[in-house]
């Protein structure tokens, strides 16, 4: 659970609603529209001086001394906040710009809206939320924070992207952008709970929230939860360098995973 609370107070803080901790899943009349349209964005994817040498009083520099302190104050030495949030950026560019969406809007017979496309970037975005959890959960430490940057830029984006659907109502696309972020809130407590349980679990989770509650293809929740552990275990198996220092995921092709 530890991959919930305090993205739930940062979701809520920039979504600027409160924390909701379960809410039914189904759309309502009254937060269609941008939910609803036609998702067009998504459609396509140093020198030393020798020790004799220093006058009397001065410190010898140290090795690499200059071009240490110009990357830190760029941000690109490995453990600075600025580093973690550039990190952040890549980690969810990873899942905006390399996830077949319309692989999943075919194979589980998704309707190309703005919703569905959330839908598929929330569960691969909790993903990243999980394995950063993973680089320390306390509040000061690398995964911590990487967590509520990785957050930020999804909404971030969310915003964007509904702001070009809805650019003829920005009132009701913020009222939707809201709905959302309570609805994230009650995903990221059901997959947290199925992840750490049986298939059963999972699968219970995915179909309240995934699938809507609307999906009687047994064969289709069973791939999803194995291609969800799949996933799980590629990013598990990540090394810090590969995850945090110079993100590299691969994730694993939605085709390849069959029941």
């Amino acid at each position: 659970m530890q991959c919930t609370r305090a993205v739930a107070r940062l979701a809520s803080g920039i979504a600027r609603t409160p924390w909701v901790t379960q809410q039914p899943y189904r759309q309502t009349p009254a937060v269609l529209g941008v939910l609803e349209q036609s998702c067009r964005l998504c459609s396509s994817a140093g020198v030393v001086d020798s020790p004799n040498k220093t006058k009397p009083g001065t410190a010898a520099p140290t090795e690499g001394g200059i071009l240490k302190r110009v990357l830190t104050k760029v941000g690109f030495t490995p453990n600075t906040k600025a580093r973690l949030k550039v990190t952040s950026h890549l980690l969810y560019e990873s899942v905006a710009d390399k996830i077949n969406y319309v692989a999943f809007f075919r194979d589980f017979n998704l309707p190309n809206t703005f919703n569905s496309w959330f839908l598929v970037t929330e569960l691969h975005v909790w993903l990243l939320l999980m394995r950063s959890m993973a680089e320390g959960s306390e509040t000061g430490e690398d995964g911590r924070f990487l967590r509520n940057c990785i957050v930020e830029a999804m909404w971030g984006d969310v915003n964007t992207r509904a702001k070009k659907l809805g650019a003829h109502n920005p009132s009701r696309t913020r009222q939707q952008i809201e709905t959302l972020s309570e609805q994230f809130q009650a995903a990221l407590i059901a997959y947290d709970e199925g992840i750490m349980s049986d298939d059963r679990v999972l699968a219970c989770a995915l179909w309240r929230r995934f699938f809507e509650m609307n999906c009687d293809d047994y064969a289709q929740i069973e791939r999803l939860v194995k291609y969800v552990r799949q996933q799980a275990a590629m990013l598990d198996s990540l090394p810090r360098e590969q995850f945090i220092i110079k993100p590299k995921v691969a994730w694993l092709d939605l085709d390849k995973c069959k029941v």
